[in-house]
């Protein structure tokens, strides 16, 4: 049996792939699902980022923008309140509409990652509250964050629902 390297991407590190994780990040650029430019609506462009279904790749994804966003997310972790995350958050986050959970949820687990959080029933609600939100030539990032649910099978599902509530502003 030969014996894997520790330095290897696929290293078990705190019972999660970091490093594979990572490394997939690093490889990552543009394409359906992923940083998928939707639609530009009056300067406003409408990004699907539905793949990213953890916070590592939402993160990155929200580094990676130019400009504030609307950032339209399924879950909030525990780990937003980690200060690097919250710089970021500030940095590059006007607003956070959170789909698919219930507003006392969210109070109950003192979750507000930013200061102007919104809590919607479901995605086609969010995009329409995230279209009410947007500065005027800033962006929605629809990057999740979480795996998919909410009434979802997959990522695949969940950004086509996003890309139909987008053309039907």
């Amino acid at each position: 049996m030969e014996e894997k390297d520790p330095t290897s991407p696929l290293r078990l590190a705190g019972g999660q792939l970091v490093d594979a994780r990572r490394a997939g990040l690093a490889t990552q650029g543009s394409g359906p699902h992923r940083m998928e430019l939707v639609a530009t609506i009056n300067g406003v462009d409408y990004i699907n980022d539905s793949r990213s279904t953890f916070l590592d790749a939402a993160l990155e994804s929200l580094g990676r923008m130019s400009t504030k966003v609307v950032w339209i997310v399924g879950d909030v972790s525990a780990e937003m309140d980690e200060g690097y995350v919250q710089d970021l958050l500030m940095e590059k986050v006007s607003a956070m509409v959170l789909f698919g959970r219930a507003i006392d949820a969210v109070e109950r687990e003192g979750a507000s990652p930013v200061q102007h959080l919104y809590v919607t029933d479901d995605l086609r609600t969010a995009v329409f509250l995230a279209n009410e939100l947007v500065l005027p030539e800033g962006a929605v990032l629809f990057s999740p964050a979480c795996p998919s649910g909410n009434g979802f099978a997959n990522y695949e599902e969940r950004g086509a629902e996003f890309k139909r509530a987008v053309r039907d502003l």
